[in-house]
């Protein structure tokens, strides 16, 4: 069948507007219209060395791994598919992303680079996302165009124009489900917040997010290369950074170097803020280490901060010792006053706890997600459930410790 005109252009269009590195590529091909039209698109450069699937086994995975697999019979691409599961926990899009980098990014052979099919509403929804919940610049710089062993040569594709590529090439490809869903935050910003802002205030709302993440990403790129000439000890799959050089440098680029190998060890993601925050913890010794939600943990040894996998990825917190002040659990701050003389207050709410002042008190994230304050190591009090009959204060005894806590959103209110 002949080729329409539309297709012909459309097709030389987006062709200029691929920026393609110079490794051998592996297209991460989803199913959808958008990883179908890269596809086609490097089928028609000659350059589909192979294609790879990730299948989550979810309810709509059959129909989505038939589609990748139609899409790459119709663009004569090698095709394998991979299988994973998307353990329990708080962020169901955050768990199904790193499950799929993971099993994406160890399918790659020496030499090969990882093609996703990122588009220009995905950046402006990505910049969007992380203004609306206080990103730093790196956040509004939004996504960059490589990432380790990932490259995103479509940054300048717009959604419309994958799909209409799709259309007039026959693409087999399938709609994921999972995106009209509102109740995700990124699905409620595609469909709902940026086309009313699009409507009221600007119809180029997408291509100027987009703008304004470049011109971001050229600050940021700087700030990336400065953080780069900071030591890296590499031991196999440990990385360490020594502290004083951390401490030597501005905040902004000791925090790009802390990213920087957080990423390489689970790409293509760096710390969130509250992450962050508790590797400061780590780095000030206020804390002996944590472990990330990832399975990753990082700790001080020496002069040293060290990032290594720990092979747990429930995400449960290793104790961490209280002392008097303001401490960091995973998503949680405690803060700790200690006080001389006999107790005369009582705790408001499950939020906050009183305790002998001799005691030795440590707290960590349970699998559940639940904050539990030991001790003496035995579990004493779960705050926003109960306290539970250990190390209750003893009336007349002189000096304690009073304990508030609240998760870092914001001050909880007690039951």
């Amino acid at each position: 069948m002949a080729e329409s005109r539309r297709l012909i252009q459309l097709r030389e269009r987006l062709l200029d507007l691929l920026d393609l590195p110079e490794q051998y590529p592996v297209i991460a091909l989803s199913g959808g219209a958008d990883s179908a039209s890269l596809a086609y698109l490097m089928a028609q450069r000659g350059q589909g060395r192979r294609a790879v699937h990730v299948n989550h086994g979810l309810a709509a995975s059959g129909r989505l791994e038939q589609a990748a697999r139609a899409v790459a019979d119709r663009t004569s691409t090698p095709l394998v598919v991979l299988e994973t599961e998307i353990p329990a926990g708080a962020s169901f899009e955050g768990q199904a992303r790193e499950r799929r980098y993971r099993a994406l990014i160890g399918s790659l052979q020496p030499g090969e680079i990882l093609l996703t099919a990122h588009t220009l509403d995905d950046q402006a929804e990505t910049v969007l996302m992380n203004l609306l919940r206080g990103a730093g610049p790196a956040g509004l710089a939004g996504i960059p165009a490589r990432t380790g062993h990932v490259a995103r040569p479509m940054l300048q594709v717009s959604r419309a124009q994958t799909r209409e590529l799709a259309g007039l090439g026959g693409l087999p490809y399938e709609d994921d489900p999972s995106n009209l869903d509102p109740g995700l935050r990124r699905n409620a910003i595609r469909l709902e917040v940026i086309p009313e802002l699009a409507g009221r205030f600007n119809p180029r709302l997408v291509e100027a997010l987009a703008r304004s993440a470049s011109f971001l990403q050229s600050d940021e790129q700087h700030l990336s290369s400065e953080a780069a000439s900071l030591p890296v000890v590499e031991s196999g799959s440990t990385l360490a950074l020594p502290i004083g050089s951390l401490q030597a440098v501005p905040r902004s680029v000791a925090d790009r170097a802390i990213r920087g190998c957080l990423s390489r060890l689970r790409p293509p993601y760096g710390g969130t803020a509250a992450e962050m925050a508790a590797i400061w913890e780590v780095a000030g010794r206020r804390r002996r280490a944590t472990l990330l939600g990832t399975g990753l943990e990082v700790a001080h040894e020496g002069p040293l901060l060290v990032f290594r996998p720990s092979g747990d990825e429930s995400g449960a917190e290793i104790p961490v010792d209280l002392e008097v002040g303001r401490n960091l659990v995973g998503g949680f701050e405690i803060l700790v006053d200690r006080l001389e003389g006999p107790c005369r207050v009582f705790p408001v709410g499950t939020w906050s706890a009183v305790f002998p002042a001799d005691v030795a008190l440590d707290a960590r994230v349970d699998d559940d997600g639940r904050l539990v304050v030991s001790a003496n190591e035995q579990p004493a009090w779960v705050p926003g459930e109960r306290r539970l009959p250990v190390a209750w204060y003893r009336p007349g005894a002189n000096g304690y410790l009073s304990l508030f806590a609240r998760e870092e959103s914001g001050w909880t209110s007690s039951p």
